[in-house]
């Protein structure tokens, strides 16, 4: 797993390219990242997120070794967010795409927030799929 510094560095170095989207089809664009945070373009949707705002959401997803589009609200943000994090901790998640969720491939302790069922989707994805037109 890589420092959020290391990957504020690395989202600095990729403004104008293009990411694969988690969970939708199609790409996302890094627009800007400066001292006040990072601007993403999700399928035509901007999204603007302070760096603290990312922070917290690398320590949840380190916390409770997932996160979910669902959980950040389900939105063009919460995909872009996702998005992100699969693109850059690759190596260190699983990303399970039909149901917007990064899983941690080590899991070192026990998490914070359990889900009951981790093998089941969730019930929310369909019904997301359904709304855009995926």
């Amino acid at each position: 797993m890589i420092f959020f510094d290391i990957m504020k560095h690395r989202i600095g170095k990729m403004v104008g390219d293009e990411f694969p989207l988690v969970f939708w089809r199609g790409k996302g664009r890094v627009l800007a990242a400066d001292e006040a945070g990072l601007d993403l373009l999700v399928r035509g949707l901007r999204a603007r997120y302070t760096w603290e705002r990312l922070s917290l959401t690398l320590t949840r997803l380190l916390r409770n070794h997932t996160l979910s589009v669902d959980e950040l609200g389900g939105g063009h943000d919460a995909v872009g967010i996702v998005s992100v994090f699969a693109l850059l901790q690759g190596d260190d998640l699983d990303v399970v795409d039909p149901d917007g969720l990064l899983v941690l491939k080590e899991r070192p302790d026990t998490p914070v927030h359990q889900f009951a069922d981790m093998t089941r989707p969730t019930s929310w994805a369909p019904w997301r799929r359904k709304i855009y037109g995926d």
